[in-house]
């Protein structure tokens, strides 16, 4: 726990997840690299793990705290590395019998806890917590024009935009140019920025995806208890997205929300969807409104307590399913095989 100084409750914070990262690299040396992928604008790191072999041919991606107020986000994914990668070390297995160390093998898990910890941090200890003096400027200046004066009151603790006031989630190229945020300028949430991945934290994230080509993608929010699948997608990436979106429903209880034109575009989901062709969702956990109370951590962290190894399943049984129909089509009458090297 960590005390902001006011008497209150503030939740898992930036320095809560550097010390448990370091904590990480002694326990798991054998499974777990950590980096970054560079620097806010008031420079905290933007940390990146990887559980797995960077080398491996199937990745995933899995992310949360991209909004300010929705930490709890963080510390969940935080949890889940802590338990997935001692099942690992541990020779445990899982739900379905196989050890974790056999599910793992030819796969990656990439991991970013907390997309956004400026943000993290103005939700909890408000602008004092910004320690660039013109940044911290902006930060008050944002809540002046929108009401917000107390340091730790409401205001504050809703904020969504990292410190530059850029809602980072809707900042990606996916429909960005006809996204009406209805602000125009730096806000505690919803602006998308001056273009698609202008932001530190957004293009952190992109460029990561471009480089390592994901076969899925999870994006933890809050809140609702509801996992967002679609993007307008069809053909193959529909009917993949949505097995995907459906398993982890499954296993968390969540419901599946099935439309997606109501919602505002321009997250990564989104993103990920239309420009790279990935299998994406996100996931909302909580029912409560955000921030989280701690109360609802517990429940929440045995919701989502097999959506690592079933994002694991999804990948194995979709190539499994391809060698089948692969295999069946060549038992097929009349079935001609693949002309050898030098033949017409």
């Amino acid at each position: 726990m960590y005390n902001t100084g006011f008497g209150k409750f503030s939740g898992y914070t930036y320095e809560n997840m550097k010390n448990d990262l370091e904590l990480f690299e002694k326990i798991f040396p054998e499974n777990l690299e950590v980096d970054s992928l560079g620097k806010t604008a008031d420079e905290r790191e933007i940390f990146h793990l990887v559980a797995g072999r960077k080398e491996a041919e199937d990745k995933v991606l899995i992310f949360g705290g991209i909004h300010g107020r929705e930490y709890m986000t963080s510390q969940l994914i935080m949890e889940q590395t802590a338990e997935f990668l001692s099942a690992v070390s541990k020779g445990r297995k899982s739900s379905r019998g196989e050890s974790y160390e056999t599910l793992l093998e030819g796969k990656a898990i990439h991991i970013v806890p907390m997309a956004n910890p400026d943000g993290v941090t103005i939700s909890q200890l408000g602008p004092g917590g910004i320690r660039n003096k013109k940044i911290r400027e902006l930060v008050w200046q944002i809540a002046k024009e929108e009401g917000g004066r107390l340091p730790c009151g409401p205001y504050f603790t809703r904020w969504k935009a990292n410190a530059r006031g850029v809602d980072l989630n809707r900042n990606f190229d996916a429909q960005w140019e006809i996204y009406e945020d209805m602000k125009g300028k730096p806000s505690s949430r919803q602006y998308k920025g001056r273009a698609p991945e202008c932001e530190a934290e957004s293009a952190a994230l992109a460029e990561l995806t471009r480089r390592e080509r994901f076969k899925r993608t999870v994006s933890y929010h809050s809140s609702g208890a509801v996992i967002y699948w679609n993007f307008g997608q069809v053909g193959e990436l529909y009917r993949q997205s949505r097995r995907f979106a459906g398993r982890i429903a499954a296993a968390t209880g969540y419901d599946l929300e099935e439309s997606y034109d109501s919602l505002d575009p321009a997250g990564y989901k989104d993103w990920a969807l239309q420009k790279l062709q990935i299998p994406s969702i996100t996931i909302e956990i909580g029912r409560a409104g955000s921030p989280l109370p701690a109360c609802c951590f517990r429940e929440i962290l045995r919701e989502n307590r097999t959506v690592w190894e079933e994002t694991l399943y999804s990948i194995t049984e979709e190539k499994e399913s391809r060698k089948k129909g692969r295999n069946r089509e060549k038992e097929l009458p009349g079935h001609r095989a693949a002309p050898k090297k030098g033949e017409d």
